[in-house]
């Protein structure tokens, strides 16, 4: 994983989580495909199968390759896998390999840099996703919001109540959709 300033944020296509190119994201080279691999899991037990959260992730990428210049999150970088010593006990889980078929890149999973953009409502940036739209016309779920960094610099802001458009962008603190967290 390269350090020094973010190069863009992305949506891992394996977790779903937004990583940051060149501190939390890492770029691939060549095209590979997601396996789990058995191996052990803590100091006694051996892993065959993959658990739950391993098998979503497997499911989500469904056997595609992830192509060349695609960004995932630096816990899957291939390079960490190079260079065990022989009788070496793999940890199970998830890995990429190189794809020995290809097949067609046009069809190879190349995800794109995030579009940030403000929440109607409050201002405040938001991933341009699908999943942050409101398919309705909406208010949000709060009047206030916390703006501002630092210990003394945080000030309580009005949010706009709208009525807000249909498919209009909102964050999680004022999508109404969202189960509230704040109490």
């Amino acid at each position: 994983m390269a350090s020094g300033r973010g190069r863009g944020r992305y949506l891992c296509p394996i977790d779903g989580f937004v990583v940051t190119l060149g501190q939390t994201g890492v770029q691939l080279d060549r095209p590979m495909r997601l396996i789990f691999r058995p191996g052990e899991f803590g100091r006694w037990k051996h892993v065959d199968e993959p658990g739950s959260v391993d098998a979503e992730c497997l499911e989500r990428v469904a056997g595609r390759v992830l192509g060349t210049g695609c960004v995932v999150s630096a816990h899957y970088d291939p390079e960490l896998h190079l260079d065990r010593p022989p009788g070496w006990k793999w940890q199970a889980g998830l890995v990429l390999v190189d794809a020995d078929d290809a097949g067609d890149p046009d069809t190879w999973l190349v995800n794109e840099q995030l579009v940030y953009r403000q929440c109607v409502a409050c201002a405040s940036r938001v991933p341009d996703l699908p999943g942050h739209h409101v398919p309705t016309e909406w208010t949000p779920r709060r009047a206030w919001v916390t703006k501002g960094r630092g210990r003394n610099r945080r000030t309580q802001v009005p949010v706009d109540q709208g009525p807000h458009p249909v498919d209009s962008l909102a964050c999680p603190d004022c999508d109404p959709r969202a189960i509230s967290t704040h109490r």
